[in-house]
Order: C-alpha cells, then sequence, then structure tokens
C-alpha cells in the first residue's frame, strides 16, 4: 500500500513538473506584423528573429503579413487590424498629417533607399543632364515632388522636364526608352539591371536635396501601443538580437530567410535577393533604436515646405523610444 501511494506522488510530481524543476511555460503571446511590400531582403532580420527562435524566446508568436495592396499596411494598423505595420518615415508624417492617428516605436532601415536611377548608356552622369529628358514616376503626388526637389538643387525647374506617369512598370519603361530615368531603390533595381547585362547610374536622396530618414519604421496606433506596449517592447528586443545576428552571419540569415520564403530561392530569384542583401546590410546598422528628433523635424520641415503635408505634428506623435530595448541607451 505504501509503495502504491508512494509511485500514485511521483506520478502527480512528474505531471505538474516539480519533480524535474521544470515549470509549465505560459502559450505565447500573439503579435501581427504586415511587411510594407511582399517579402524581400529589407526584411531578413524580421524572418531571422522567427527561425532562429528570437521572437518565441520573448513569449513571442509573430504573425509576419505580406499586404494586398502596399497600400494597406499603414491604415490596418491605424484600424487595429495588425498591431504593427511597416511604412517609410515619408509615409508616417503624411498619413499622421492626415488624420491617420499611428506613431513609430523603432526601425529597420536607417537611412533612404530610394532615388533616381538612369542607363549607364544614356550618357548621364549627374542629374543637371536630365534637362530635357522624361522621368518616370508612380506614386502621385509624392515622387513627382521629390524628383522635382531633387533636380532643383542642379538649378532645373518644372518644365526643364517632363514628369511622366508609368505605373509600377518602371524597369520595363526605362529599358524600353519610353523615359529616360525612373524612381528606383539603390539595393534592388541596379542590381536587378545589372543582373541583366544593364549597368546603371544611381543618384540617392540624400545626396540630392531629400532628408536622410528612415526607409522602414513600424508603426501602431495608439490604442495598440496602449493595449500591447509590452509586447511591442518584447518585440523590438527580439528584433534588436536578429540584426546583430544578420549582420554578424548574413550566409546564416540569408539561409533563415529563404527557408521561410523558398519561393526566393528559385533559380531566376536567388542571386539578385543574396547581392540585394549584402546592399542592404549596412542599413540595418543601429536599428532598432535610431529614433533621433532632429531627423523626424528636418523631414517634417522638408514635406511641409514642398506642399505634401498642410499641418505638422508634434515630434511625440511621430514616434516614441519608450519601448526600445535598454541597450538603445
Amino acid at each position: 500500500m505504501r509503495q502504491a501511494k508512494l509511485l500514485v506522488l511521483i506520478a502527480l510530481l512528474l505531471g505538474s513538473g516539480v519533480a524535474s524543476g521544470s515549470a509549465r511555460q505560459p502559450a505565447p503571446e500573439r503579435l501581427t506584423v504586415m511587411l510594407d511590400f511582399f517579402a524581400n531582403p529589407n526584411h531578413v532580420p524580421l524572418y531571422v528573429a522567427q527561425a532562429e527562435g528570437f521572437f518565441a524566446q520573448q513569449g513571442l508568436s509573430v504573425d509576419i503579413q505580406v499586404p494586398a495592396d502596399p497600400s494597406d499596411p499603414p491604415k490596418l494598423a491605424a484600424a487595429g487590424r495588425v498591431d504593427l505595420a511597416l511604412t517609410t518615415s515619408l509615409d508616417l508624417v503624411i498619413t499622421r498629417a492626415a488624420g491617420l492617428k499611428l506613431t513609430a516605436v523603432g526601425s529597420l532601415i536607417q537611412h533612404p533607399l530610394g532615388g533616381l536611377m538612369t542607363l549607364r548608356s544614356s550618357g548621364i552622369t549627374n542629374l543637371a543632364d536630365l534637362r530635357g529628358k522624361k522621368i518616370g514616376f508612380s506614386l502621385a503626388p509624392e515622387e513627382p515632388v521629390l524628383w522635382t526637389a531633387m533636380l532643383a538643387t542642379v538649378g532645373l525647374k518644372p518644365g526643364d522636364f517632363q514628369l511622366i506617369n508609368v505605373g509600377f512598370n518602371t524597369v520595363t519603361a526605362l529599358l524600353a526608352g519610353q523615359v529616360d530615368a525612373i524612381g528606383a531603390f539603390r539595393n534592388f533595381e541596379p542590381i536587378e539591371l545589372a543582373l541583366m547585362g544593364h549597368p546603371t547610374v544611381f543618384f540617392p536622396f540624400e545626396e540630392h536635396g531629400i532628408p536622410n530618414s528612415w526607409q522602414l519604421v513600424f508603426v501602431a496606433s495608439e490604442a495598440t501601443l496602449s493595449a500591447k506596449s509590452g509586447l511591442i517592447s518584447k518585440f523590438l528586443r527580439a528584433l534588436q538580437q536578429a540584426i546583430t545576428f544578420t549582420l554578424r552571419d548574413p550566409n546564416r540569415a540569408l539561409d533563415d530567410f529563404f527557408s521561410l520564403n523558398p519561393d526566393l530561392a528559385a533559380p531566376d530569384q536567388r542571386e539578385l535577393n543574396i547581392r540585394s542583401l549584402l546592399a542592404t546590410l549596412l542599413f540595418f546598422q543601429g536599428a532598432p533604436c535610431d529614433n533621433d528628433p532632429a531627423k523626424w523635424a528636418e523631414l517634417q520641415d522638408f514635406l511641409f515646405d514642398q506642399g505634401l503635408i498642410s499641418k505638422k505634428s508634434k515630434l511625440a506623435e511621430l514616434f516614441t523610444p519608450a519601448l526600445l530595448p535598454p541597450e538603445c541607451g
């Protein structure tokens, strides 16, 4: 009888985890994150955090979602249908001024990736060479304003060049000779065209009159910030670990990215994505920590002066450093 009672007691202890010294782990808490576009090397640290277990270590189950429309993420975050969304700092300032109450909580890409691109074979070697040329754009009114501001730095004014809406077929339009320059991201289209045998010339935003601001930031609604501040803080801590990992071991990071996005490892995509990540690595450095108020103020002043916003937001409404990891200082 005594032995039977002892066996029952041991079974109960094992079942409760006491005998092994372990405690039952709480279920991970869910957080939804929407990308700004289809999955690409800009997002590698997010997938590293998934694959290497950094989110899980923080007790998170992170659902990474791809938008059906690139304009959707800020709207869905503002409506509370996703917890966090990726967007550009430029778009955040514009959407906040338009009434969407979103706030940046941390960064992913620290500097602009955008600019104007031409084919080297065109003979265009500086922005002044675009006098009398055709420049393609996709998004109005932002891109025409940006291209005009860039060209103003070399003395060109509206009428000295022609802006043409080519939709999202910018590369096709450039190769077909329909336009002489297009908007592009330095870590993608120049690489894509180089692999196709078409060297390019690239004019970065920040070297030609556009403020040096964050390409990608994570934004949340005021309601989400209030209800899920603890989860967002854990998310940013895991993200910082993933960025450090990516910078230290980009090959392993790529393996993680491809394992979770196998279509991007297809023969016609793999080399482009490898080169794109290598061109992006330096832009991850410092994320998610950098939230310099002076940079936010400069960007907002620029957009106001260019007429893309009609009112300015308080800087505390645009970003908060409160949820960043302690290591950010």
